[in-house]
């Protein structure tokens, strides 16, 4: 079973993929007229819809319209009609995706973001994709996933021996909301908690003081953090472990170079599952394990229906 970082980057990927073909498929849908010369003049191309001009020149929405089936016209054509494949074996096996599990899997996504709001946010700037299309996307993995796996029987044994060997994955994670002042030397940290023992402020000190250029105009913070995360000084994180919120600790010698004084702002369990959602989890993940790649179904429910592509992709999409 992969790792619960795993699982947030192949979320991640997941969603980005999605996003692309998604923006595409807005525009594909859309009726579509021929293109005309990106070299033609203003005047000659007045009364067309124009998305965008460079030194007088005006480019219109049939070009740009020409360009993105170009680059991403075969993919976008590929996952509408894995949509309605997809959507077709759904109904004959009378499966469906409730809204819980949506929110779940969303839920899960969003766990390498401060918050689901922030993971929202992060899907709309980055792909243009509104929170209902990051839900429709969900439903569509989710619906994939419960028509690959329809067949397949997982025994409790095989549920009970993995969460025996990987109890690690079940324990719940820390997340610690830490600020730090970096430093250059023992002398200086020592000096730094003195000030914080005569009453300045953790913030100001952080702004006056910290090395570390991208966090001392926020007062140090780092923000929340798993207490795993490969990103962070694993010696901050260390020391996290032994405090509680509100603590501040130091001088911690930094291995890639000086000290740092830390604060705990906030400490926040997080992944608490009952014994009846672990146990799903780990019987759907090894009857994944077991099943044909979910882009090798999504052909073959393509052929079971009889779905083609009409138009041909461009040479450098049959390269692909």
């Amino acid at each position: 079973m992969i790792t619960r970082q795993e699982k947030a980057l192949w979320a991640a990927v997941i969603i980005l993929a999605a996003g692309v073909l998604f923006m595409g498929s807005l525009i594909v849908i859309r009726g579509l007229k021929p293109a005309g010369s990106v070299h033609e003049s203003e005047e000659e191309q007045r009364g067309l819809d124009a998305v965008a001009s460079f030194d007088g020149q005006i480019i219109t929405e049939d070009e740009w319209v020409k360009e993105l089936k170009r680059a991403r016209g075969h993919e976008v054509l590929l996952q509408m009609l894995n949509q309605k494949a997809v959507s077709t074996e759904a109904k004959a096996l009378q499966i469906q995706v409730t809204p819980e599990e949506i929110a779940e899997k969303i839920h899960e996504d969003a766990s390498g973001y401060e918050s689901e709001n922030a993971y929202y946010q992060a899907m709309l700037v980055q792909l243009g994709m509104t929170s209902e299309d990051v839900r429709a996307e969900a439903a569509y993995q989710l619906t994939l996933e419960k028509i690959a796996i329809i067949n397949i029987h997982i025994n409790d044994d095989e549920v009970d021996r993995y969460i025996d060997q990987h109890k690690e994955e079940f324990e719940p994670k820390r997340q610690y909301e830490l600020a730090w002042i970096k430093l250059k030397s023992r002398k200086e940290a020592n000096r730094t908690l003195d000030r914080l023992e005569q009453g300045e402020d953790f913030g100001n000190l952080a702004g006056e003081l910290s090395l570390d250029k991208y966090t001392r105009m926020q007062g140090g913070r780092l923000g929340m953090i798993e207490e795993d995360d490969p990103f962070v000084p694993g010696d901050l994180l260390s020391a996290a472990k032994d405090l509680e919120a509100g603590d501040i600790a130091g001088p911690i010698e930094l291995k890639d170079d000086g000290y740092a004084v830390m604060r705990v702002i906030d400490i926040v369990k997080t992944g608490e599952r009952s014994s009846g959602e672990i146990r799903a989890s780990v019987r759907k993940q090894l009857a994944l394990n077991e099943a044909v790649p979910l882009t090798q179904l999504e052909a073959s429910l393509r052929d079971k229906y009889g779905a083609k592509l009409i138009t041909k992709p461009t040479p450098e999409q049959g390269a692909k």
